[in-house]
């Protein structure tokens, strides 16, 4: 009897063990796919199935180095597929076309780019990867160009490379061929944008490591596919937006203006609407510019001022209070509006007012999301304004597109007519 009680316990240690094992393990994998895949190698494997790249795809790995990555897409293609080899070195070249001999990778295609040309042939690659290349690009828009047209219509760009967020480094696109300095996310999206592709998703949690940023973009199905001009939305109504704006609020002072894609249209139609006596301050955004000097197109405009944001903030000119800003089609670039928007707080007189002009996004979406996809949910404009020290005054007739039009009060008063 009392052996039979024994067993009875041990076997319910057991079990109670097992169970403990197989939870632990199932921990272990959750905590695991959290933080990504375990290697490089891994990882790769990981973005190709995100991606359905599989037996006879054709990838392009530009920048390949020595050739690692290169291997592994090898084996996922097969001997079906085909992987070019790219880059700018010929005696990094024969090392990968010798190790794809030794691994019996017949289908590795050696590829001698140039500094604005890949020289890869055109229409042919479902994939075209770069892993920290980016950052050595010194033409990086002519490459871009080249990339789109060496894409198949719908084929993936997958661009792996640092620093999140934007840009840090300032140094001339000129000199980072031969020196080293980190890109940004917001660069990379930004003259991918403009080279034609389409934001598709950020993949870091594929990666391996968690300091780069892995963005993936696709080239459009076709000329006539709704994605053909990423960000591409009907034209605003310029003259009914600027009546709809406060612009007696501005009274004979400060103005400041911030717009990027079609929010640049109303910035002449708003100087000719502004008192002569006004100020008129065009504001670059550094979420924007991918050089210190750049500006929007269309600046400087005359009579009108510039300014920069530096690390999220903008040097107001002494004795300057904005009583009106306008924020048109930009809003959405705002890494981090927080340190902005509270300098605006502080300088705009009790009567000033911020009118928001953008694209409408779901409410779920990260603000990082948003940038990329050149949108952004009203519920968290309004939230940043309210935690930053404005009220909403008016919700403004639909300006169209999707869009969202969205007045706030400077500081908390009694709301007025048309006030939410």
């Amino acid at each position: 009897m009392l052996n039979a009680v024994v067993m009875s316990r041990l076997r319910a240690r057991c079990w109670i063990a097992l169970v403990l094992s197989v939870l632990s393990c199932a921990s272990l994998r959750s905590a695991h796919a959290a933080q990504g895949s375990a290697s490089r190698s891994d990882a790769i494997r990981a973005l190709c199935a995100r991606l359905r790249i599989g037996p006879g795809a054709v990838v392009a790995d530009v920048g390949c180095g020595h050739g690692p990555d290169t291997m592994v897409f090898a084996a996922v293609v097969g001997n079906r597929g085909t992987v070019f080899a790219q880059d700018i070195d010929p005696a990094g070249l024969k090392r990968v076309v010798a190790t794809a001999g030794q691994r019996g990778f017949r289908h590795v295609v050696p590829v001698l780019g140039q500094t604005e040309d890949p020289h890869l042939p055109d229409g042919l690659a479902d994939l075209v990867y770069m892993n920290r290349v980016f950052h050595h690009f010194a033409r990086p828009r002519s490459m871009l160009q080249r990339l789109h047209a060496d894409l198949k219509p719908g084929g993936w760009l997958v661009i792996v490379d640092q620093h999140k967020g934007p840009l840090k480094d300032w140094a001339p696109t000129d000199s980072r061929e031969q020196q080293h300095h980190w890109t940004s996310e917001l660069t990379v999206s930004r003259l991918a944008h403009e080279a034609g592709f389409v934001f598709d998703d950020v993949l870091e949690e594929l990666w391996h490591e968690k300091s780069p940023f892995v963005l993936a973009f696709r080239k459009p199905a076709g000329a006539s596919s709704p994605e053909a001009k990423p960000g591409a939305g009907p034209p605003w109504d310029e003259r009914h937006i600027l009546a709809s704006l406060p612009l007696a609020a501005a009274g004979n002072g400060v103005v400041l203006f911030i717009g990027l894609d079609d929010g640049r249209a109303l910035l002449p139609v708003l100087k000719g609407r502004l008192p002569a006596s006004s100020r008129l301050y065009d504001v670059v955004l550094e979420e924007w510019a991918v050089s210190k000097d750049e500006l929007p197109p269309g600046a400087p405009a005359s009579g009108v001022e510039i300014l920069r944001t530096v690390n999220g903030e903008v040097a107001l000119p002494a004795g300057a209070a904005p009583g009106l800003v306008v924020v048109a089609d930009a809003y959405h670039r705002l890494w981090d509006p927080a340190p902005l928007l509270r300098r605006l707080q502080q300088h705009m007189p009790p009567s000033g007012r911020l009118a928001v002009l953008d694209r409408t996004g779901p409410e779920a979406e990260s603000r990082r999301l948003g940038n990329h996809r050149r949108r952004i949910s009203p519920e968290r404009v309004i939230g940043d304004m309210r935690r930053a020290g404005f009220q909403l005054h008016q919700k403004l007739s639909d300006p169209g597109g999707n869009r969202f039009f969205l007045v706030f009060a400077a500081h908390h008063e009694a709301s007025g007519q048309g006030s939410i």
